[in-house]
């Protein structure tokens, strides 16, 4: 057959899988299957894992530089740690373009908001580093006794990052350990190999000692082994609430210290003085924040019955005012949800609620990639929406008093945000005391902390511990009191 004839083979598909264990950045072996260009659909890399062995390897390398607190990492000073972390914030800086381009490339975070994301990064790590430096040995001494109260490391550290903000959290996790003289082991999301490479270049120029930072790739095996290693005394996971029980299982068998982000069905209450505009354009910027993969997005509302109706129509205007489009272009304010998977699983909660109420979705998106529009569902029983769903989906539920609103929000074992709308600041702000949730906005729904100082427990199943600057940076620290005896104590 003559050469123009030829069958032509489709191109090979590069492969991406971050891995940096023991300070060497090596390919991981395993085939982790076909990514997907969130945007288009099309493939866009195969994924390479970490072997077990190789798991096996980084906890080793971390168990090394951790030794009982005198290995290459826990002991050194503070201000040699925070020097080394000042190098990796730099190093962060000079790829802050490139990595919100993957952010946009990857999970479809709209390119202004990943700018937003990545531009904070180095900020992120010098404000973690001077947390944990201001940490400081408190001395107790009495009566000629010397007693202190030192706050030590828990020691190696496991470390697994979601998909839906992945240089956010992994650098915030990883930052956060390393200050604290954790050394670590990151397991980012199999959906963010391409930003985890970007992640373990900037460790390597920042020229961290060997050990203290190890990258690993995979899925939730990997996750699970990570967790279960007796090497390992300190776990933090991002995630959903299945993969977060897993991870509390392993835990649980060895006492290991745990801090757990996991999702929640947020609730708003609007007040019957709300400024209704304001709280469409509010509310519709946080259902539709991160595409709706948020974790404190409000997703289910409840309204006086006489505005019900009046607000579903300006939020489905507010949704229909939205430009959604491919993640890489400038002015696009709702992308694509994150891979297929996850877009068919929000489609079949969607599609399980839609019968039971009204849906408006008042905004064409693309019919190519992982598109879903924003909704708002109305008329639905208060249990239909028990289940998170992590898509641009809001519910409207109409409420006859205030108390009846408050015990409706309240009315689920999650509790990570809430939302409250309402002209009078301050009874808006006494509804907001009452809503069972870590954190409690009236007004506004933003994605940054309230306040620098800002702090918040994960409440019931929305995890364990909190986030916060000074609570995170104390969540890797164990207290310990050293002291001379008090001979005069009668017991």
């Amino acid at each position: 057959m003559p050469a123009t004839d030829l069958p032509h083979a489709a191109p090979a598909l590069p492969d991406h899988g971050a891995h940096l264990i023991d300070g060497v950045d090596e390919p991981p072996p395993l085939d982790g299957g076909v990514a997907e260009d969130p945007n288009t659909g099309l493939p866009s890399h195969t994924r390479r894992y970490s072997a077990p062995a190789q798991v096996d390897a980084a906890l080793q390398a971390a168990f090394a530089a951790w030794g009982h607190g005198s290995g290459r990492w826990s002991a050194l000073p503070v201000r040699e740690r925070q020097a080394a972390l000042t190098r990796l914030a730099s190093a962060l800086d000079e790829r802050t373009d490139a990595l919100a381009r993957l952010h946009a490339e990857e999970v479809g975070i709209p390119i202004d908001v990943a700018r937003l994301f990545a531009g904070g990064l180095p900020g992120l790590v010098e404000e973690i580093s001077a947390a944990a430096g201001a940490t400081p040995t408190d001395v107790l001494s009495r009566d000629g006794r010397r007693v202190e109260l030192r706050r030590l490391p828990w020691g190696p550290a496991a470390l697994m990052a979601s998909w839906n903000a992945p240089a956010f959290v992994c650098v915030s996790k990883l930052a956060t350990a390393l200050a604290t003289g954790c050394p670590a082991v990151l397991k980012p999301s199999e959906h963010t190999v391409r930003s985890a490479e970007l992640l373990v270049e900037a460790l390597r120029a920042a020229e961290l000692p060997a050990g203290a930072a190890q990258v690993v790739s995979g899925d939730a095996a990997v996750g699970q082994q990570l967790a279960a290693s007796s090497r390992i005394r300190f776990i933090s996971y991002t995630g959903g609430t299945g993969g977060g029980r897993a991870v509390a299982r392993a835990a649980i068998d060895r006492m290991a210290a745990l801090q757990l982000e996991l999702s929640a069905s947020n609730p708003a209450i609007v007040l019957a003085d709300a400024d209704l505009d304001t709280t469409a354009f509010e509310l519709v910027r946080g259902q539709t924040a991160l595409n709706g993969q948020w974790c404190e997005a409000p997703r289910r509302t409840f309204v006086p019955r006489a505005l019900h109706d009046e607000l579903v129509e300006r939020l489905a205007a507010a949704c229909g005012e939205l430009i959604a489009g491919d993640a890489r272009e400038r002015g696009v304010e709702l992308g694509p949800l994150a891979y297929r998977a996850h877009r068919e699983r929000v489609r079949e909660q969607l599609a399980g609620i839609a019968g039971a109420g009204t849906v408006l979705e008042t905004l064409a998106v693309p019919s190519a990639g992982f598109f879903v529009p924003p909704t708002i569902v109305s008329g639905l029983p208060l249990d239909a929406v028990d289940e998170e769903i992590f898509g641009p989906i809001l519910t409207v539920h109409p409420y006859d008093d205030v108390e009846h609103a408050i015990a409706a929000a309240n009315r689920l074992d999650d509790g990570l945000a809430g939302y409250v709308f309402g002209a009078d600041a301050d009874a808006a702000f006494d509804v907001g005391t009452r809503i069972h949730a870590g954190e409690v906005r009236v007004g506004g729904v933003h994605i940054l902390d309230l306040v620098p100082a800002s702090a918040q427990s994960f409440w019931g199943t929305s995890g364990y511990g909190g986030h916060g600057r000074g609570d995170t940076v104390a969540a890797h620290l164990g207290q310990r009191i050293v002291g001379e005896d008090d001979p005069s104590l009668p017991l």
